[in-house]
Parts: structure tokens; C-alpha cells; sequence
């Protein structure tokens, strides 16, 4: 067996290895490679890649564990330094707390803002981020991929502990410390299957001496370092799944594939980056684990630009409860010295410190779905900035600082949403602190990067899908960014309107299909926005009350059983109130029906916005026809003498029709004889705009020469005025635009066989019809199927483009080839066709 001098060598050889094929060299130089007695399975377990093998399916994910792992383990050392039992009585009991009592000096105990990092000076998360880094070191992006490094000084494990700690799989190890994010066991295994061709890994780790001499010593080694590298072993003639080892040689001679993992003594070991030198500090204790080669597929580039891993881990750590330190070591990079680290704080400590400058405007809300609560903050950034934060993520979903998972921007194109104009300039930030344990279990997978599909999640779309759509702020600026884009635009396109209009009335079936036999204007002419007197709220109300009303009113309503009751509360607090850090208030609703059973309401949302709250609530269960239920709201906060109660009466219609428009029929006024009439298609008429190759870049996603129609929703306009309770239908607005500069129009325009003037109005008009038929498809097949189908979320806007873009290259042809089409050639074409 190796000397102590041997060990320590080969760790050192395996930490600034930066290939797979070093790592093997040194593994076969020292005798180990090939020897299968050498090699234990990890957590004991033959059929270990049933469970690392089925976890996060993208490597910054898989990434994400490690780091989560670290923060735990600097959290668990200062607990145990302290003399405490992790799992007894005495220690924190979130996350937060933690943060507060070890890092914060308990200075601001009690107070809502301790344990959180947004609230530290820099210098303060620097300081502490040193005790977690990540470097990257190896191939740069043409060369390969990467290494990272993640380094803590956390509580760190003894040799002898590791097959238990570090090593081990679905062991209890965490799962009774209320005060750590990991409690499933996995090691953060995920990432293994990201790592090169044999998917290496090198763990190094020493216990914190401190703990040791606060809790005493188990074993001889307990002050040793340990280290092991993890491989993958392909499938064998025996054995049909790959199977996880890592390298335990010590006593393997007694026990094949049972021993233990090596160690030596050593007072320190370079384990810490400073700027891009990747071992320049080092530390006493504390664990270091290396990903050779990891697929970084898409941020393998330098991780502190725009596009690399930083911009990744901040989205999936959002509100990470200890800041980390990146550093760039690769070599080659140029740059100034701070071009090479800085400290990840997650997106919501970015998002504080830069609203000024970035973000347009921000709101709070909350949420309460099937019983269970949640907040959130809508982010609206200004134009161009939202990059800087996310990529694709719409909606992210946090437990503790961590997203748990997240569904895209496309959610905000869904019809049911209506936020097009917005989908590339809004993030919403949805904690889930506050659900129950099981209900997080059935809305997050346990590798904790996606959303289970389930009741839950269902139920938990359509309240934020309800909350976008009505919410005012999002309304004002939706409108604003469409008029910037569209206002020059608007007495151009009036005539291609007039000419659409024209062309579809003089058609029965297009005429019934998109207009209902008349004449629709835009609704959304330019208009001034927000030029009246600036909101300014109070820190806490003096009045929460219905909106035009005296307080102490009793409001009374009606609303269909199959409906949300929509209640608009005026207050002169501010925007953040329910979600923010210190006194946030708290808004309770309670309900009695026909005098008797009571309860509180299960499913309800609240958002406010410049001094309007909007509350949407639906029905609770077992209500019926003819039902009066008596609901009262409650708003206090610490700080309130009194609360500000305020109580409404519904009584309970019949079921109600869809608000949307189209593919259904309804029956004439009680007076008015005659047939059943159609309602509108649900479409108005389309603003248009002709788009040319200067433009091109100005729309996301970018036009192309093979772009041909793309359209946005643009929201909605009454068909028939609104009651109180929005059952009207209505029409979905939708702005088209036509990209005249598309490569197989020119080709046409070239050849010059009939006017230009023409081929352009039956390239622009064909399109448009196109699209129009696809929207008015989309919204009958949403009526037919339902709110509850999932297909009812398919995107019209991809489709639609995706589409055009595909029928481009034919659409002139076909229309010239069949409009030449007379009828002395059909009989031979039917004839040339085969018979039954």
C-alpha cells in the first residue's frame, strides 16, 4: 500500500489533473486502475445506477446539488462547533435562522431581515464566500470541456465516515436537520453522469478539528485527509445496468470491494483559488470535490460572462442562503483581476441591487392553491435587460433559496395569459416556503430541478395564468410597449386592414368564420398612459376597502358556480406589502355558507398594484345553484392596532359560458324570432405590419430571410360589455407581422411574370389568412376540449410561424398555378388519379 508521502502525492496529481486521461495515468502509475478488489460500490450498493442514473437531467442542475451540499455542510460545522446535536433541541429551525445565528452573531434575532444575504454590505459576502468556491480549470470551449473545482471549509468528513457521508446513498444522514436544504441522500450523484467518458470524480476531505475536539475522536485516522476518486464501470456479461465504484483500497486485501478509501497526514492542502490561480490558498479541513471534463453543453464558455455558468447558477440558486465565489482559471482568459471571480449571491439579491437600473416595475402577490400558501414577486424589466437574469424561465418555483423548477416564457404567450408583448421582459418568483411537505413532494421531483406533473401543478397554473391576465400593471404595460412598437405603423396599415376586411366580406365562409358579418375596428388606438399623478403608498394602511365604497360596506355579488368571483379592494399601501422582508401584512379570507358550514378559503389570489388589490377567489367545494356565501377578508401586520376586515356575499349562478368567442351558438333574445345566431369567431381584425431586413433583428425571436408571419397576442376587447362577474364573450386582438423581405417572395418578385404590387398583396394576404384560420382553430379546439386539457396550451404563436415558415417557399405558386386553373382541365386531372 502506498507510503504517507505516496497518498499525499497522488491527491495532489489527481487535484490539478484536468483530463480523464491524467486521472487514469496516475490511477494505473500507482496500481490501481485495473484492479477490480480495489473498488467498492458506492452506498454499498450493486444497483447504485438505478438512483444516480435517474436524477437531474441538465448538468447545471446537477451542478446546483454540489453547491447546495457545500452551504450545508458550513452550516452543519457551526452547529456542531457550537457543541450541538444537528437533530436535538437548541439548533436553528429554517434555513434562514441558521444564516441569522451563525454568521449574523444572532444581531438580528427576530427581526424578518436577519439570515438573509441581500441585506449584507459586499465586502461582508465576499468575505464569507470565500469559504465556498467553484473554479473552472481545463479545456476552454474549442478545446473541450471543463473541470470545476468546488471547495468548503465546511465541517468535512474523517476517512473512515465518508462510505457513510459522502460515499452513501439513501441513508437518513439529513433528513431530521431542519436547518439544511439536502435530505434525499442522493451525494449529489446527479452529477456524475456529466463527467467525461468514465464519469471521474475526485472527493477530498478532513474533518474541521474544531468538531473533532468538541465531540471527541472515534477513530485512530479521525485527523487524517481521506480522498477517492468514483468511476463509472460499464454493463458486463452478468450485470445489465452500469454500476458506480469508487477507489477503497485500504484493507481490500481481507474484504475485496470492501475497503476503505485513502489517507494522509498533512497539516494543510492548497484547496481554495485565488483570482485565476486555482490552488493558491489553503485550508486545514473542509472538502473539496472535482468534476473532470463536465459537460457544460451550452456555458462551457468563460462562467462569468453573459453566457456562462454563473448567469445558470444564479437562476437555479435564486436566493441562495450563502453567497459563493466564482473563479475563471483557465488558461488564456485575459483580463483585469476582477475579471476572473466574483461572488454569486442568485438572481433575487441581483434583482434588489439593481432594480433602479434594470428593472421596470415589480409587484407582489399571493397565492393560495388547494390549501396551500405561496408568494410572489412579478419582475418587469426594462427593455433588453431581462437577459442579464434569465434565459427561457418564466416562472421559477423556490423552497429555501433553491428553484425547485420552473416553467417557461412561453407561459406568458398562452392564450389564457395574453402577455406576448411581454413573454421576453417578465420573471415571476414563486416561494414555496410555506407548503406543506407532502405538497411540495407532489409538485417537485426529487431531484428538484422540475415540476411533477399533477392536480397540483394544474391547479397552480391556472391561479397564475388568472393573475397575469387581470393584473393591471401588466395590462398598462403591455399596452405602452405595443403602441411604442406599433404607433407609427397604424395609418400605414389601414389600408391592408381595409383590403383584409374587403377580401373576407366578400366571402360567406371567411366572412362567418372571422368577422360575424361585421365590421370590427382596432380597439387599442395610441393613447396616453400613465401621465396621472404618481402612486405613492404608506408603509402600512390606514384603509383596506372595497373599491368605491365606504368602509365598513357590505359588498354583495353574483357569480357563476363554474367561475372565479372577482373582488377590487382600494388601499393606499404599497406595492410590496404582502411579500416583502419586514412587517409584511398578511390577508386572510374566511367564508360561511347559507349561515351554516365555515371554513377558509382554499384557493385564492391576491395582487396589488399601486393602491388597487385584486382579489380572485374560487367557489369552495360543494357549493350549489342558488347558494349565498358569505365571505370576510382580514388585513393586519405586526403593527396594526386593529385589523382592516371588510365582508362580501355572493350568491351562486348557474354555470357560465366561456368568455371566449367562437364555435359556439347561442340562442336569440326571448322576443326575437328566427334561427340561433353565430357569435363571433373570437378574432378581431389584426393590426398588420410589413417588417423589411433592417428590421429584422428587432424582434425576438429575430426574422431571418426564411421568416415569413409572425404574430402576438395582444389581449382582448369585450363583445358584448362586461357585468360584474366578466361573463361576456370577447375577441382576442392579435398583431401580425409580415416579413416582406422573405428570400422566396423576392425570388418570385424577380422573375417578374406579373406586377410586384400584386405578388406582394397575395404573399401579404395569404399569410394573413393563413394565420387567421390557425387562431380561429386554436380558440374552437380550446371551447371543444375544454380548460382542463392539456393540449389546450399549445403555443399559436410558435405554430403559426413554424407553419408560415414552411409554406413559404409554395404559397405564391400554388395561389397562381390554382387560380389558372379552368375547367376544361379538370376532367383530365381526375381522370390521371388512381380508382378504387
Amino acid at each position: 500500500m502506498l507510503s504517507n508521502e505516496e497518498a499525499k502525492r497522488l491527491c495532489l496529481g489527481l487535484i490539478k489533473a484536468d483530463t480523464v486521461d491524467e486521472v487514469i495515468s496516475l490511477l494505473k502509475e500507482a496500481g490501481f486502475w485495473d484492479g477490480p478488489k480495489y473498488w467498492r460500490y458506492y452506498g454499498d450498493r450493486e444497483n447504485n445506477f438505478s438512483t444516480i442514473g435517474n436524477q437531474q437531467s441538465r448538468p447545471e442542475a446537477a451542478l446546483v446539488e454540489k453547491l447546495v451540499n457545500s452551504v450545508d455542510a458550513r452550516l452543519m460545522s457551526e452547529c456542531l462547533v457550537g457543541g450541538f446535536d444537528p437533530e436535538g433541541e437548541g439548533v436553528p429551525t429554517t434555513i434562514q435562522d441558521a444564516v441569522a445565528r451563525y454568521f449574523e452573531n444572532d444581531s438580528k434575532a427576530g427581526s424578518i431581515r436577519a439570515g438573509k444575504i441581500k441585506n449584507w454590505p459586499n465586502q461582508k459576502r465576499t468575505e464569507v464566500a470565500r469559504g465556498i468556491t467553484l473554479a473552472a480549470t481545463g479545456a476552454r470551449p474549442q478545446e473541450g470541456n471543463p473541470c470545476f473545482t468546488i471547495s468548503d471549509v465546511g465541517e468535512g468528513q474523517t476517512p473512515e465516515r465518508m462510505p457513510e457521508t459522502l460515499l452513501s446513498i439513501d441513508k437518513k444522514n439529513k433528513l431530521r436537520i431542519p436547518f439544511v436544504q439536502g435530505k434525499f441522500n442522493m451525494g449529489g450523484t446527479g452529477a456524475l453522469q456529466f463527467c467525461g467518458k468514465y464519469n471521474l470524480q475526485l472527493i477530498v476531505s478532513r474533518r474541521n478539528h474544531n468538531i473533532l475536539s468538541a465531540h471527541g475522536e472515534s477513530h485512530d485516522d479521525d485527523q487524517l485527509w481521506g480522498f477517492t476518486v468514483v468511476r463509472r464501470e460499464d454493463p458486463d456479461a452478468g450485470r445489465r445496468s452500469s454500476v458506480y465504484r469508487y477507489l477503497a483500497p485500504i484493507g481490500c486485501d481481507s474484504k475485496p470491494g470492501e475497503g476503505g478509501v485513502l489517507r494522509f497526514s498533512a497539516d494543510e492542502l492548497p484547496f481554495f483559488p485565488e483570482r485565476n490561480d486555482p490552488y493558491k490558498r489553503t485550508s486545514e479541513w473542509g472538502t473539496l470535490i472535482k468534476l473532470y471534463e463536465f459537460s457544460a453543453t451550452g456555458h462551457r464558455g468563460h462562467i462569468l460572462r453573459k453566457d456562462g455558468m454563473l448567469s445558470r447558477l444564479d437562476i437555479l440558486l435564486a436566493d441562495v442562503a450563502l453567497p459563493i465565489r466564482l473563479h475563471e482559471c483557465r488558461l488564456g482568459y485575459r483580463g483585469h483581476t476582477g475579471s476572473f471571480e466574483t461572488t454569486m449571491t442568485g438572481v433575487g439579491v441581483r434583482l434588489e441591487d439593481d432594480r433602479a437600473e434594470n428593472i421596470e416595475g415589480y409587484y407582489s402577490f399571493a397565492l393560495s392553491v388547494s390549501g396551500q400558501h405561496m408568494t410572489g414577486t412579478i419582475y418587469t424589466f426594462k427593455k433588453g435587460k431581462a437577459d442579464a437574469y434569465r434565459k427561457n424561465e418564466g416562472i421559477i418555483f423556490t423552497v429555501n433559496g433553491q428553484t425547485h423548477g420552473h416553467l417557461t416564457a412561453d407561459f406568458f404567450r398562452r392564450l389564457k395569459v395574453g402577455m406576448s408583448y411581454l413573454a421576453d421582459s417578465i420573471l415571476v418568483v414563486v416561494n414555496c416556503n410555506q407548503m406543506s411537505g407532502r405538497a411540495r413532494e407532489d409538485l417537485f421531483m426529487n431531484s428538484r430541478d422540475r415540476l411533477r406533473h399533477g392536480d397540483l401543478r394544474t391547479e397552480i397554473e391556472k391561479a397564475l395564468e388568472d393573475i397575469l391576465k387581470n393584473h393591471e400593471g401588466l395590462r398598462e404595460l403591455r399596452e405602452r410597449r405595443r403602441q411604442e412598437e406599433i404607433k407609427s405603423k397604424l395609418e400605414e396599415s389601414k389600408p391592408l386592414v381595409d383590403i383584409l376586411e374587403s377580401i373576407i366580406s366578400s366571402s360567406p365562409t371567411l366572412a362567418s368564420l372571422f368577422l360575424g358579418g361585421t365590421r370590427i375596428s382596432n380597439p387599442h388606438k395610441p393613447r396616453v398612459v400613465g401621465t396621472g399623478k404618481k402612486f405613492e403608498g404608506k408603509a402600512h394602511p390606514t384603509f383596506f376597502r372595497f373599491k368605491g365604497e365606504k368602509y365598513g360596506a357590505v359588498l354583495n355579488r353574483k357569480c357563476h358556480i363554474n367561475m372565479r368571483c372577482r373582488i377590487a379592494f382600494e388601499t393606499d399601501v404599497v406595492n410590496d406589502y404582502f411579500d416583502r422582508d419586514e412587517n409584511p401584512g398578511r390577508f386572510e379570507l374566511e367564508y360561511e355558507t347559507n349561515g351554516a358550514s365555515k371554513g377558509t378559503v382554499m384557493s385564492r389570489s391576491l395582487n396589488l398594484k399601486d393602491g388597487i388589490a385584486n382579489l380572485s377567489v374560487e367557489l369552495p367545494a360543494g357549493v350549489n345553484e342558488g347558494d349565498e356565501i358569505k365571505f370576510e377578508s382580514t388585513v393586519t401586520d405586526d403593527t396594526l392596532v386593529e385589523p382592516l376586515k371588510n365582508v362580501f356575499v355572493v350568491r351562486v349562478k348557474e354555470p357560465g359560458q366561456p368568455k371566449t368567442g367562437g364555435g359556439k351558438r347561442r340562442k336569440p333574445p326571448k322576443d326575437e324570432e328566427g334561427e340561433d345566431r353565430d357569435l363571433p369567431s373570437g378574432l378581431n381584425m389584426p393590426n398588420i405590419e410589413e417588417v423589411k431586413e433592417p428590421d429584422w433583428e428587432k424582434h425576438a425571436p429575430p426574422f431571418d430571410k426564411y421568416t415569413a408571419l409572425k404574430i402576438m397576442h395582444a389581449g382582448e376587447v369585450p363583445e358584448n360589455g362586461e357585468d360584474d362577474n366578466n361573463t361576456s364573450t370577447v375577441k382576442q386582438i392579435y398583431d401580425f407581422f409580415i416579413n416582406l423581405d422573405n428570400i422566396y417572395l423576392r425570388t418570385e418578385l424577380k422573375a417578374k411574370y406579373i406586377e410586384p404590387e400584386i405578388l406582394r398583396a397575395r404573399y401579404i394576404y395569404g399569410l394573413i389568412l393563413l394565420g387567421l384560420a390557425m387562431i380561429h382553430g386554436e380558440v374552437t379546439l380550446e371551447q371543444e376540449q375544454g380548460e382542463d386539457d392539456e393540449d389546450s396550451n399549445v403555443n399559436i404563436e410558435d405554430l403559426v410561424y413554424d407553419v408560415s415558415k414552411s409554406i413559404s417557399p409554395i404559397l405564391l405558386p400554388m395561389i397562381e398555378s390554382l387560380g389558372g386553373l379552368d375547367l376544361e382541365e379538370i376532367p383530365s386531372l381526375v381522370e390521371s388519379g388512381e380508382s378504387d
